[in-house]
């Protein structure tokens, strides 16, 4: 299914940057990495485990595969769902689909994510409306991310953006313009620059509106 070799297992990006390309804050992505404290009813200090096993967890960087697990998860910072329940239904998910990264999977994208929804606590599932709900934040990050043969993600397309793609393959896994492989750093830093969108376009083949709509999606990275 996968090889050693596997680009997307690679260590690539910082707690922040990878912050940035999920549209999170870096706080958040930095305790489902590194754990929460929390105390007990008796006061006691204990901390729940991660709920994503960094590549390289001596320097803290995430593979594309993490990255693509933060995507997922913030389907439930929509709905507010907090770190104990996520971890307790990633908990029940890992049991039925054993694997490193089990959120990547097409047993999870078909079945397991009823599961995991099942398990989010009492906010979620007091109502069968509180599932729908859930289901279908959930269903739009999953439509997201482009599969390969074994259903694991080759690419990611960042949530609320209309025109960049992340790809491991391209721009050492930094944010793209769809289907064209530019990376949108450089589109974005020219205009910032001076140069006009028109300008930026005729250099790159790309049409105005395709430039115009990467820089203002990259716009949240870069701001963030």
């Amino acid at each position: 299914m996968r090889t050693e070799g596997d680009v997307r297992e690679f260590p690539r990006y910082s707690i922040s940057e990878a912050a940035f390309y999920v549209r999170i804050p870096v706080t958040t992505l930095h305790a489902w990495t590194q754990g929460q404290d929390y105390v007990t009813a008796t006061g006691v200090h204990r901390m729940f485990r991660p709920l994503i096993t960094l590549a390289d967890k001596k320097n803290k960087l995430l593979s594309f595969y993490n990255l693509v697990e933060a995507h997922i998860l913030r389907s439930t910072t929509e709905r507010g769902v907090p770190f104990k329940n996520v971890r307790k239904a990633l908990d029940y998910v890992q049991e039925t689909i054993p694997g490193k990264h089990p959120l990547l999977t097409h047993d999870f994208e078909t079945s397991g994510k009823e599961l995991f929804i099942q398990h989010l606590g009492e906010t979620i599932n007091a109502t069968a409306h509180g599932q729908r709900v859930m289901r279908e934040i959930l269903d739009k990050y999953l439509t997201l991310i482009p599969r390969d043969g074994y259903g694991l993600p080759i690419r990611v397309f960042p949530i609320n953006s209309r025109r960049l793609a992340i790809d491991p393959l391209f721009s050492s896994g930094k944010p793209i313009v769809r289907d064209r492989g530019i990376t949108a750093s450089v589109l974005w830093g020219r205009n910032k620059s001076g140069e006009s969108i028109p300008e930026i376009a005729k250099d790159y083949g790309l049409a105005e509106v395709e430039v115009k709509e990467a820089i203002e999606d990259y716009e949240w990275k870069a701001a963030a």
